[in-house]
């Protein structure tokens, strides 16, 4: 029983003797390890003055494979970053997963006879199989893009440009479908089996952004132009109408020879470009020009009225109505802007118009709105008075027909157009303000001005003009509130033909203007003929 009991004790491992039995081993391995750690310090210190190799042969094999291992890891993983190489991930063992078990260090195999580049798609059964494979067309099919036109109407043409023929025409507003693109001309069709053309990106309504994902045609596949659509007048004096018949007006004649542009093509007439950038319609029959080329033509859909409404709009405000053509004649009235007015005479550079109220009158031509095709029909009229006799006109100075017009000094005024605006300056080397441009005019031709504006407006200097129908070149004209400065504060010089040049602001310098503005009526004070 006792030996039963004191087994029963021994097996305890929490029984004393266990415990004692347990802490005298682990004495003796640490006196062991001390021992042995002793021994070994002893044979480095005993060593550490020999050879090197045989320092080393005492190493243990495993701990020197375990220094090249710690050595050989940096390396590898600096070189790992500098080329690029087929990065696989490692796979490593739990650590402490099994006691005694050695570290495993995760590390991308470094291929350093590998080529530059990335490797081939795994061939997987998720792999699709490429859309060029099953429907080569399909594949290579263009990328469409819906469009509009954005004009009214607009040409098709063979080729990305206006020297290709024009094949077609195609109504604003209609949908295509745009499946190519050079530069900034388009390919289009109406439907997925219709014909192909191309059209200026300027007349189609499109998507920037969907414009760039069009395929880009290359030159190659685009043929080169057509030869011009040419023909040759065969005999002198060839008409060209503005209409295709012989009762649309004449614009000019045209010589034997000369080459003219084919543009389309009504009956037996051509649509033509001329010389000198006349437009105009021909016989078919007094022209040399190849079967082919009017097979290229298109047939004209519309042709110009032969008897348009002879009506003109006013272009500006405050437009003076005259007795005659001529701005010397007496001034019947004023008109504005935007009226319209029937056109019933033509002389020289002047329109008779009849007003909305019955008045007749006549007004410069660059006044008046309207288009070539209506003045060629409008009739010469001489229906209108004498000229008055010069300096007879209200408003102008008893003294006014005792001087004569600077016309020398408006040609030379206007060569220094373009000259800098400075203020205080009376020279072209400095620049020039009003005063300073139109005093430094005169006194090349030996008269003193003042140098200011409201100075210069003196009889002293010669005669009062009054209105601006009595200008004549070389005439100071005089303006008042400009600038923001009240009274005279403006003078130009008047050279002719409704213009005056002057010395305006920094920006403009000097240059020449259009009297006959509302800004520079309006503002007109009075102007003084110069007595030299």
């Amino acid at each position: 029983m006792i030996e039963q009991s004191h087994r029963g004790m021994t097996s305890d491992p929490y029984s004393l003797e266990s415990l004692q039995r347990r802490a005298l081993a682990r004495r003796r391995q640490r006196t062991s390890f001390t021992s042995i750690f002793a021994t070994r310090w002893q044979t480095v210190r005993s060593t550490r003055f020999a050879h090197p190799a045989s320092l080393l042969s005492r190493i243990p094999s495993r701990v020197a494979l375990h220094a090249l291992v710690a050595l050989l890891l940096p390396v590898a993983m600096l070189l790992s970053q500098l080329r690029p190489g087929v990065l696989t991930p490692a796979v490593s063992a739990p650590v402490g997963s099994q006691e005694g078990s050695e570290l495993t260090v995760p590390l991308a195999p470094v291929d350093l006879d590998a080529a530059i580049g990335d490797p081939p798609l795994e061939e997987t059964a998720d792999l699709p199989v490429p859309l060029s494979l099953i429907s080569r067309s399909e594949a290579l099919a263009p990328i469409v893009v819906p469009a509009t036109i954005a004009v009214e109407r607009a040409f098709l043409r063979n080729g990305p440009g206006t020297n290709y023929d024009a094949v077609g025409r195609i109504s604003g507003a209609t949908p295509v479908q745009v499946i190519g693109r050079y530069g900034d001309w388009f390919q289009v069709r109406e439907r997925v089996d219709g014909p192909i053309y191309w059209i200026s990106g300027e007349v189609l309504a499109i998507s920037e952004a969907a414009s760039f994902t069009l395929f880009e045609v290359q030159e190659s596949a685009i043929p080169p132009p057509p030869p011009p659509k040419i023909a040759t007048v065969r005999e002198d004096g060839l008409q060209l109408r503005d209409g295709p018949g012989t009762h649309y007006v004449p614009i000019t004649s045209l010589k034997q020879n000369t080459q003219i542009e084919l543009y389309e093509i009504y009956q037996d007439w051509f649509h033509v470009g001329a010389p000198g950038g006349l437009d105009g319609w021909v016989k078919a029959e007094f022209l040399n020009v190849e079967p082919s080329v009017v097979k290229r033509l298109l047939v004209a859909e519309t042709i110009p009225d032969p008897n348009p409404a002879l009506v003109g709009v006013i272009a500006e405000n405050s437009v003076n109505l005259r007795k005659g053509p001529d701005s010397r004649y007496d001034r019947v009235g004023r008109i504005d802007a935007g009226v319209q007015v029937d056109l019933i005479g033509k002389y020289k550079d002047w329109l008779r118009v009849r007003l909305p109220d019955g008045t007749k009158a006549w007004v410069f031509r660059d006044l008046i709105t309207t288009t070539a095709h209506v003045l060629r029909r409008v009739p010469v009229s001489r229906d209108f008075p004498a000229l008055p006799v010069s300096g007879g006109r209200p408003g102008a100075s008893p003294g006014l027909a005792n001087i004569a017009a600077s016309g020398d000094v408006a040609s030379f005024a206007v060569q220094f157009v373009g000259a800098r605006y400075r203020w205080g300056g009376s020279s072209p080397s400095t620049g020039f303000d009003c005063s300073g441009f139109t005093s430094y005019v005169y006194r090349q031709f030996g008269v003193n001005l003042p140098r200011s504006a409201a100075a210069q407006f003196n009889t002293a200097y010669g005669a009062s003009v009054g209105s601006m129908e009595n200008l004549a070149p070389g005439d100071l004209m005089f303006f008042r509130n400009t600038g923001g400065r009240r009274g005279i504060s403006h003078v130009a010089i008047y050279i002719g033909g409704g213009r005056m040049v002057h010395a305006m602001t920094p920006r403009y310098g000097v240059q020449v203007s259009g009297i006959w503005g509302s800004y520079w009526t309006s503002r007109y004070y009075g102007a003084i003929r110069v007595r030299r």
